[in-house]
């Protein structure tokens, strides 16, 4: 048999194993769809916890599969709902693995730093200098 014709059928069985599995999950990723869970486009929240957060932090932390950091600590919220946490005392981290947490984790970063006074990445910003506009004409070039 030709190469090609193999292919054709390969890829021709694949199509419909395809068809057939989105058959089946179609009805269920609806669903899920329809849920209401947090998006990224949701509101961020980034404040120091208080006492009444030791249960939501406790919890962060087995899902994280990590002890609880120590205090003090900022907390990260998405929609109401805490997904993230920052030790400032030593830098720990904890963060839900099942909902998306990097933005929050690094604006959680962000805070700390300046809480800390520390220099963003960049430093200070250049100063531009003005060049006179007659020094930009195309004769002295």
């Amino acid at each position: 048999m030709n190469d090609t014709y193999l292919e054709l059928i390969t890829v021709r069985l694949r199509a419909e194993e395809v068809n057939r599995r989105a058959q089946l999950l179609g009805p269920r990723l609806s669903e899920r769809r329809d849920r209401p869970e947090a998006r990224l486009r949701d509101p961020v929240t980034v404040r120091f916890a208080v006492a009444g957060d030791a249960c939501e932090l406790t919890r962060l932390a087995e899902l994280d599969s990590a002890s609880r950091p120590a205090d003090p600590l900022l907390i990260g919220e998405r929609s109401g709902q805490p997904v993230a946490a920052l030790s400032l005392a030593n830098g720990a981290i904890i963060a839900n693995p099942f909902v998306a947490t990097a933005d929050v984790v690094a604006l959680l970063r962000l805070r700390a730093r300046q809480l800390r006074g520390e220099p963003g990445r960049r430093g200070r910003r250049r100063r531009l200098t003005m060049v006179p506009w007659r020094a930009l004409r195309h004769s002295d070039l």
